[in-house]
């Protein structure tokens, strides 16, 4: 017999068999693949999830260190003059300002106002005010000037009792909001305002004129009388006043 055998063909059987089980194992690897597809891909996903928390935590923590803040700025219809106000409030757009700042403007507007207004019924308490919340120089140069004894272009002198100059603040800016001098902090601010002249029988005469005056806050002795007029002791420790008219009244 030859050593050469005919080899035998698998059987219709056999190979359904082979087939179905190739097919089965393709099947349980492209599942297997794609379940660890899958979890690469949460993987993935939570780590970026991760990276967006941190990345928008970190943008908010950030966000009180920044901030935009729109300002009020003023422009004088009659001489051009720009002032910067104030900031604005984010919510409401109106003008946010500290109780410190807005003290501030109290004093120094009380301060203008009785210093260069006249009537001559309330001249000596005008005169009274100015001089307690002025700093020994200037108290001492005001005085000077509103004595007609040393100064014959006094107001009281030139005005008497038929004229009376009515004072009206349009803004109150400051220069700069705190500077040590002397071993104590001293502020400067600028301020606007407009004088009317009136005069029986004659037009009311206005000017525009511009105070820039430096001011302190002291604590010394004073008269209870004298601290109901000045209860923080506000000083004016400089000032100067400037006409923005041509030919405008003193």
């Amino acid at each position: 017999m030859s050593e050469n055998k005919k080899e035998k063909k698998p059987t219709k059987l056999q190979l359904e068999k082979s087939y179905f089980k190739e097919v089965t194992d393709w099947e349980i690897d492209n599942t297997a693949r794609l379940q660890k597809s899958e979890k690469r891909a949460w993987y993935v996903a939570g780590a970026f999830f991760i990276i967006s928390v941190v990345a928008v935590g970190s943008v908010m923590s950030l966000a009180p260190l920044k901030s935009v803040e729109p300002f009020v700025i003023r422009v004088d219809n009659n001489t051009g003059y720009v002032d910067v106000i104030s900031t604005l409030a984010k919510t409401t757009g109106e003008v946010e300002e500290s109780a410190q700042e807005v003290l501030d403007k109290y004093w120094l507007a009380k301060y203008v106002t009785a210093r260069e207004s006249y009537l001559w019924d309330t001249r000596e308490h005008d005169r009274k005010v100015v001089g307690l919340l002025s700093g020994v120089n200037i108290q001492q140069e005001y005085a000077l000037h509103t004595d007609p004894k040393t100064n014959p272009r006094a107001p009281v002198s030139i005005y008497g009792n038929s004229v009376e100059i009515i004072v009206k603040i349009k803004s109150i800016s400051f220069l700069n909001l705190g500077e040590k001098i002397e071993d104590e902090l001293r502020k400067t601010a600028l301020i606007r305002y407009t004088k009317t002249l009136k005069k029986t029988g004659v037009r009311n005469e206005n000017s525009n004129w511009v105070a820039t005056v430096a001011y302190t806050y002291r604590n010394s002795k004073m008269s209870p009388e004298d601290r109901l007029i000045n209860p923080l002791e506000f000083q004016v420790v400089s000032y100067r006043n400037d006409s923005e008219s041509v030919g405008a009244f003193k």
